[in-house]
């Protein structure tokens, strides 16, 4: 069935998921780090996988915080041999499937549902770094933040009495590492946010119980959940 509306690539990641062979890891290890050979493309079949960068200072920007289902390790397709710019480091213990890159791009070619969703992904993919980058770059530290918290309040939000539990194990320095900023600072802003009880923390989650503050410090948009999401 074709996609209308961009939701997730189901046939893709479906394909992986069946043909691709599964691997585990551990907290803390690396799937791949940045110059290694691209042969892959992955899909997270449980666990949390961080996509980072390492920036000029030797600091850590984090791209993205993925979970089940998502696809990573994907660069451009049918143009040979490629080196990943980015590595994938595991938060959770995670288990993927992976599949090589040449039987994914003849699977894709033969395929016109998953060369659409493929397509549509993509797309969906350069709208969330386009956004997100915008953020980073124009809101200021505290802006980012915000930002920051609100893509998780899209991506693993869970409702609960007192407002919107984020169910993921989240520090500071993961904080930090995801909008760009020290985690001095984003210890001091998350302090006053807990103290104005914006947000308060439960164990090692983090609730949002005042979403809508947030939104209106940074004049929020309401962008599409698909795109507005930190995964």
């Amino acid at each position: 069935m074709v996609q209308i509306n961009f939701h997730e690539a189901t046939n893709v990641v479906n394909y992986i998921m069946d043909n691709g062979k599964e691997e585990s890891y551990k907290a803390g290890q690396y799937i791949y780090q940045a110059e290694d050979p691209a042969d892959y493309i992955y899909v997270i079949k449980s666990g949390v996988v961080l996509i980072n960068r390492m920036v000029e200072d030797g600091k850590e920007l984090s791209m993205k915080m993925l979970s089940s289902r998502s696809i990573f390790g994907a660069v451009t397709l049918f143009c040979g041999p490629k080196k990943h710019s980015l590595f994938a480091k595991v938060k959770s213990a995670a288990v993927v499937r992976k599949i090589e890159l040449k039987t994914f791009e003849t699977a894709l070619l033969a395929d016109e549902v998953m060369k659409y969703e493929w397509m549509l992904w993509q797309q969906n993919e350069n709208s969330k770094n386009e956004y997100k980058m915008r953020d980073l770059f124009t809101l200021g530290k505290k802006g980012a933040l915000y930002s920051t918290l609100i893509r998780l309040s899209n991506t693993y939000g869970v409702k609960q009495e007192e407002g919107l539990l984020l169910n993921v194990e989240l520090t500071n320095n993961d904080l930090a590492n995801l909008c760009g900023t020290t985690r001095e600072g984003v210890n001091r802003i998350i302090s006053q946010l807990r103290a104005d009880d914006i947000i308060s923390v439960k164990g090692k989650y983090i609730v949002l119980n005042n979403i809508q503050y947030l939104k209106d410090e940074i004049s929020c948009e309401s962008c599409p959940v698909n795109i507005c999401r930190i995964e």
